[in-house]
């Protein structure tokens, strides 16, 4: 029973491959390999032009072989949104000639190049330098914008959580230096509508710009509220 559904499978799947040779041979019919290098050409060029200082590999995924759509002169591509020129996506393809058809073509874009990585541990909220960082050619795996290319990007922030030797550094995990530190005295500030109140308090843990430090008034009731980057925290009215 099994070898005689391996050999169905592989019958099928013969004759699938057999549609797709044919489908090239046939003088009327879009060829699925000119269709395909095509595709390839378009996601290169965007993402040549998108990312000039990576280079790109592409894959286009097969079209169905059953498929016999009408041999087109006029080939147009389009990226939809949410599937950029990297990464997995779909690609729509569509023929604009005299009989006009549209399918989507799975896509696989691999970009490497140059990017900030570190070459030591580095701790959580630890200041990064130009010792522990180094330029190596690496594949992107998330978007390209989010990588460092210059150790100069990384000077003077910090750490937002561990990194480990050999790791790409993203730019959201760095972040400015402490904007307050526990035990400081810092301005608390309300504004809203035609006012604006200030008074002194302690802080009562450390705060990088954007996240929500504790403070006691003198009254000592705790208050909280959000960093700045001026060292002032502000609190909604």
């Amino acid at each position: 029973m099994r070898a005689r559904l391996f050999s169905t499978t592989l019958a099928a799947w013969l004759a699938l491959a057999a549609g797709a040779a044919a489908a090239d041979r046939e003088p009327g019919i879009q060829s699925p390999d000119a269709l395909r290098a095509a595709a390839a050409q378009f996601l290169q060029g965007k993402a040549a032009a998108e990312y000039p200082w990576l280079r790109a590999s592409v894959e286009i995924a097969p079209p169905d072989p059953r498929l016999r759509l009408p041999r087109c002169a006029e080939l147009r591509f389009f990226l939809t949104p949410g599937n950029p020129p990297h990464g997995s996506g779909s690609l729509g393809a569509q023929c604009a000639g005299p009989q006009p058809w549209a399918l989507y073509l799975a896509y696989t874009v691999r970009l490497k190049g140059p990017a900030v990585v570190a070459v030591r541990p580095i701790a959580g909220r630890a200041a990064v330098g130009a010792e522990d960082l180094q330029v190596r050619e690496i594949e992107h795996t998330q978007s390209p914008l989010n990588y460092l290319r210059q150790p100069e990007q990384a000077s003077g922030l910090l750490a937002r959580q561990p990194i480990a030797a050999g790791q790409p550094l993203l730019q959201t995990m760095l972040a400015r230096p402490l904007a307050v530190r526990a035990g400081d005295k810092v301005r608390l500030v309300a504004e809203g509508k035609g006012f604006s109140v200030s008074q002194e308090c302690t802080a009562l843990n450390n705060a990088m710009e954007g996240e929500a430090v504790r403070c006691r008034v003198p009254s000592g009731r705790i208050l909280q509220g959000t960093a700045t980057g001026s060292g002032t925290v502000a609190v909604n009215p």
